[in-house]
């Protein structure tokens, strides 16, 4: 209870010594609870489905003794340990008070209790995004409706991160109308508006950009120290079209996080797609320096070095595009091209057979050119 307890005060901003404060919560014929805060005590009890309620009202009990309250994005995240089952809420609970395996071995055995309990499910997603196991993570977290905004938000990041496009969506759209202060969950949530509305003409498109626009705009208000907002502003001009206006945010964002690998990724494609290489070859270089094994981005410096005019450098970083993402036809039709190019047609032809394997139904030309690449 104590860690359940002393995260809704930080959320809420509330500077409460956990030294001050001492509880226990038992069962006696329903929840039973007792919580002291600088010496002043409170007693709750609540009927077996209303644990969380109770929980809740130790919170705010603990958030008003300390001369703060806890906000409507928190309170609304005690729905989420909504249970019939008073064994998954002390399971639940006992795995916030222990760690590691000991910990998801509680959250487990809530889970099992109460399929349909929130909390236990979003704590074992968190753990299993944290070892690598997005897609794991997403599974789990498939078919069920967060009311706790933030852990909404922390885990539609890391899957976003991770590249569970749709679902990540999902959950920064929760998190966002839980807690339209997220900063960040605002930045993202317009980052992917834009990624899914690029290169559209109709009406809805246009709507979704400018949705976008406006929620990367609140969350550069909102944290403007944080390069995630501004890289998140600079996807949305970049969406539109507009490059340069792209490119300057993207500089701003860089100013803060000069070495973030993913936003020297994005700032340089998006002045490939602009056609300026010389712009975009330091910032691939330097992308790749802080994550030498990103396939996408050898894709990327393979394309720069064929506008320079330098197709060999290009079928070189193709290859190793091709050798590090096996499994991305883009990669390989990128690589059948360039070898083509090359008068490697054998190299080519195998490359592009790869790509059909991949993706059965694409269409390929054998005279090249299937991405469009143009030198300058």
């Amino acid at each position: 209870m104590a860690r359940l307890l002393s995260t809704a005060w930080t959320r809420a901003g509330v500077a409460l010594e956990t030294a001050a404060v001492t509880g226990r919560v038992w069962i006696a014929g329903g929840w039973q609870a007792e919580l002291t805060v600088q010496g002043e005590a409170r007693a709750e009890s609540a009927g077996f489905e209303l644990g969380h309620h109770l929980l809740c009202r130790l919170a705010e009990f603990g958030a008003k003794q300390a001369g703060g309250e806890l906000g409507e994005p928190v309170l609304r995240s005690f729905d989420d340990l909504a249970t019939h089952s008073p064994a998954a809420l002390l399971h639940y609970l006992a795995g916030l008070g222990s760690e590691g395996a000991a910990a998801q071995r509680e959250w487990r055995r809530a889970f099992e209790l109460d399929p349909q309990m929130a909390a236990p499910r979003t704590a074992l997603a968190a753990a299993l995004l944290s070892s690598g196991q997005a897609e794991a993570a997403a599974g789990l977290l498939a078919g069920i409706s967060l009311s706790d905004g933030f852990a909404a938000a922390d885990l539609g990041l890391g899957l976003w991160a991770a590249g569970e496009q749709a679902l990540s969506f999902e959950l920064l759209q929760a998190a966002v109308k839980a807690n339209p202060q997220n900063a960040l969950a605002l930045a993202a949530l317009g980052a992917q508006l834009a990624r899914r509305a690029s290169g559209g003409e109709d009406a809805e498109q246009h709507e979704a950009l400018d949705e976008a626009q406006l929620l990367a705009t609140q969350a550069t208000q909102m944290a403007g120290d944080d390069y995630r907002t501004w890289a998140a502003l600079a996807d949305v001009h970049r969406a539109r079209g507009d490059f340069s206006q792209a490119g300057f945010f993207y500089g701003f964002a860089l100013r803060l996080a000069p070495d973030a690998p993913a936003l020297l990724k994005d700032a340089g494609a998006n002045w490939l797609q602009a056609r300026q290489a010389k712009q975009a070859l330091p910032l691939i270089e330097r992308a790749l320096q802080a994550a030498p094994d990103d396939a996408e981005n050898l894709g990327n410096l393979a394309f720069a070095h064929l506008l320079l005019g330098d197709p060999q450098a290009a079928l070189v970083a193709a290859r190793r595009a091709a050798k590090l993402g096996p499994n991305h036809a883009r990669l390989r039709i990128l690589h059948g091209d360039l070898a083509l190019r090359a008068g490697k047609r054998e190299e080519a032809l195998e490359a592009w057979a790869r790509a059909v394997e991949l993706e059965p139904g694409i269409t390929i030309n054998p005279e090249g050119g299937n991405l469009g690449l143009e030198a300058e």
